[in-house]
């Protein structure tokens, strides 16, 4: 039996701001970080925005999945580095944008697919270990380039960890290494590989078919997941938001 379709509030119109679109078609709303020259670094107004499109499909009754992507060629090369970075002793960095950001992400009530291409960063990474599932093209590229900066990717990994071992994702964020898909799929951080530049193709079509139950049952579904990820990893995430800090590598003394 066919499952009745309920016409979202959304279908046909379109969110867009010049760093992020979002738009539904049919069932499915899909998000866009619009900051190609940046590699779709996400600022934090961009980080805002990301938040509050995935909080209005939530609440749209006719959405039942959500496919998050990058525009030309990127997922996300991680946090705008040009704009100053918070100082969690006055911004604690759960109250940031990109903490919200991430957050939203891997809270919602509806399944997130990420589509990766070409790069996904740090921050960007941990979108895609935000997202229920991962799509990679299997050219992406992924990393934690924190620590050449001088601190541990508090806030990217406990994302990550919820799909990848803790001491393989322990090994990334110290080596900060670029690593690809088949990498990434073997660790679980990528739940599909395709062939590059199908990446948004193909989780159109996973979300497609992850939201073709009724929305009561998607939902259902997605509290299930997000009751095991409690048990799992939310006291991981309250630590890793209490001890994030973005302090410089030591002066070395001269010899």
């Amino acid at each position: 039996m066919a499952v009745p379709s309920v016409p979202s509030d959304l279908e046909g119109k379109l969110v867009s701001a010049e760093s992020l679109r979002a738009d539904v078609t049919g069932r499915v709303g899909v998000v866009e970080i619009r900051r190609p020259r940046r590699r779709n670094a996400i600022d934090a107004a961009t980080a805002l925005l990301l938040a509050e499109a995935v909080a209005r499909f939530d609440a749209d009754p006719g959405v039942t999945a959500i496919v998050l992507c990058g525009q030309g060629g990127d997922l996300s090369s991680g946090a705008d580095v040009s704009e100053p970075a918070p100082d969690p002793a006055s911004v604690p960095w759960r109250q940031t944008p990109h903490a919200r950001m991430l957050r939203v992400v891997r809270t919602t009530a509806l399944p997130v697919v990420a589509a990766v291409e070409g790069w996904a960063l740090g921050l960007g990474a941990g979108l895609a270990g935000a997202s229920t599932y991962a799509v990679a093209g299997a050219s992406a590229r992924f990393g934690f380039p924190e620590a050449q900066f001088g601190y541990f990717p508090m806030g990217a990994a406990p994302n990550v960890v919820r799909r990848v071992r803790p001491d393989v994702v322990l090994r990334w964020a110290l080596t900060a290494r670029r690593f690809d898909a088949a990498e990434a799929a073997a660790h679980a951080l990528v739940t599909d590989v395709v062939p590059a530049g199908q990446a948004l193709a193909a989780a159109r079509d996973l979300a497609t078919e992850l939201g073709s139950a009724p929305r009561h049952v998607v939902t259902a579904g997605m509290a299930w997941l997000r009751q095991w990820a409690d048990h799992a990893v939310r006291p991981l995430d309250d630590w890793s938001e209490e001890h994030m800090t973005f302090g410089q590598p030591p002066v070395r003394p001269e010899d």
